[in-house]
């Protein structure tokens, strides 16, 4: 399923003279914007405090597991945020996400239910030819041409059903839908169309719902041996290297059961290295420790080596050293 946290989240700039913001002691200023940059299009995040140590801040020793609890505690009590539990675990909603978020063009469903008396505002791909639309635009208003994406059909999946409740706008080559947010429920596929971009340099890049994928030619570089590792290192490095393919690689259509591997690139080969020293320096560990450090961190939607470092370092009873 299409994980609904972006890439890259900007913290608001209104929070500099926010008053709420400035009563919160050290820990909590830190902790804030991390947890604003980790939510989910919806603004929401699990609220379970170990839970947001791992995939929050799981490199910032001064901010503890024992610490979470009293620091949501102290944002709640500033109207922040708000913790309430979902019956799949405890949630945290951001308060002031959509003040902040009104101009997103995207905005996916969260795998935790809305905060009662809380709306939902989405427009997401259903599928390669299905956008779908609930409560939105955020503002009420009309869509416009700066508020809707060039790029609409790029093949993306999200893996959440619509119910009688969600709206899917038909968006073709060249046409913009300005309907409001309460029309009656409708599912129209657009037509199978190509969206072709030229570079600066004159080349031309052709997007379609399909990826078009005979005619992408991979330019990647092979991938380097983990020189200068010793036997034990070796073996480590191998059981990381087959996880970090296998746990983080793409489910395929139709049925998803299917995964692509993924392919590291030069960098994440060397934090791979880095990994399996900093583990063979501690004594080792066994393969399904391994493999459940990489579980965890895809069951938790953070496919990232820091993630899954960090978990099998608390673990093994590591301290995390880092560089001033």
């Amino acid at each position: 399923m299409r994980r609904s946290v972006a890439r890259g989240r900007m913290f608001p700039q209104s929070f500099s003279t926010d008053r709420r913001y400035g009563r919160l002691s050290i820990k909590a200023v830190g902790l804030f914007p991390l947890m604003w940059s980790n939510a989910d299009d919806q603004g929401r995040l699990c609220g379970d405090p170990e839970e947001i140590k791992y995939a929050v801040c799981p490199n910032i020793d001064h901010i503890t597991k024992q610490d979470i609890s009293n620091l949501l505690k102290e944002l709640q009590d500033n109207d922040l945020i708000l913790c309430y539990n979902t019956p799949k675990s405890a949630a945290i909603q951001m308060l002031d996400w959509w003040d902040a978020n009104h101009k997103m063009q995207w905005a996916w469903p969260s795998e935790y239910k809305p905060p009662e008396g809380w709306q939902d505002h989405l427009r997401y791909k259903k599928d390669a030819k299905t956008v779908s639309t609930l409560n939105w635009p955020v503002s009420g208003e009309e869509l416009n041409s700066s508020q809707v994406s060039d790029n609409i059909l790029s093949g993306e999946y999200s893996g959440e059903e619509l119910n009688s409740s969600q709206v899917s706008d038909n968006i073709r080559s060249g046409e913009r839908s300005g309907d409001p947010a309460e029309t009656s429920p409708l599912t129209t596929p657009s037509p199978n169309i190509k969206t072709i971009k030229r570079t600066k340099r004159g080349r031309v890049r052709v997007n379609s719902p399909e990826n078009i994928k005979g005619s992408q030619v991979s330019t990647k570089k092979p991938s380097p041996s983990p020189a200068g590792l010793s036997l034990q290192e070796s073996e480590v490095y191998d059981s990381i290297l087959e996880n970090f393919r296998s746990r983080f690689g793409k489910p395929l259509p139709p049925d998803y059961k299917n995964i692509k591997p993924r392919e590291p690139d030069f960098r994440e080969l060397a934090q791979l290295r880095d990994l399996a020293k900093e583990i063979s320096a501690a004594g080792g560990c066994e393969y399904p420790m391994i493999k459940q450090a990489f579980d965890e961190a895809s069951g938790q939607h953070k496919q990232h080596i820091s993630y899954v470092r960090a978990v099998l370092l608390d673990w093994l009873g590591v301290e995390r050293v880092h560089s001033t």
